[in-house]
C-alpha cells in the first residue's frame, strides 16, 4: 500500500508541476503579446504582417493537400483564426521552447556539478 500511495503522490506531483508549467508559460505568452502591442507597434505590426504569410501559407498547403476540405477550413478554421491569434500561438510556442531549453540547461548544469 505504501509503495502505492507513494507512486500516486508522485504522479499528482508531477500533473501539478506540468498544470504550474502550462499557466506560467500562458501568461509569459501573454505579457510577451502586450508587450509587443504597447511598447513597441512597429515591431508588433511587422510581426503580424509575418503572422498574416503564416496564415496564408497554411491555407495555401490545405488547398493543396485537400481541396474539397479548403472551402470548409477557409470559412470556419482559418476564418476565425486571424493573424493576431497565430501570432499569439507563435509567441506561445517560442516562449514554451524557451522555457524548455533553460531547463535543459540548468539540468545539465546541475548535473555537471554535482559529478564534479
Amino acid at each position: 500500500m505504501s509503495s502505492f500511495l507513494r507512486s500516486l503522490f508522485v504522479t499528482g506531483s508531477v500533473v501539478a508541476l506540468l498544470l504550474i508549467l502550462v499557466i506560467v508559460e500562458v501568461v509569459v505568452a501573454m505579457f510577451a503579446y502586450m508587450y509587443l502591442a504597447l511598447n513597441h507597434v512597429e515591431t508588433f505590426g511587422y510581426l503580424v504582417g509575418l503572422s498574416r504569410d503564416v496564415l496564408k501559407l497554411f491555407a495555401d498547403q490545405l488547398k493543396q493537400l485537400s481541396p474539397e476540405l479548403a472551402l470548409r477550413a477557409d470559412t470556419t478554421l482559418l476564418g476565425e483564426l486571424g493573424p493576431k491569434s497565430i501570432l499569439l500561438l507563435l509567441i506561445g510556442l517560442t516562449v514554451s521552447g524557451l522555457g524548455r531549453l533553460a531547463g535543459w540547461i540548468a539540468r545539465r548544469w546541475y548535473a555537471r556539478a554535482s559529478s564534479a
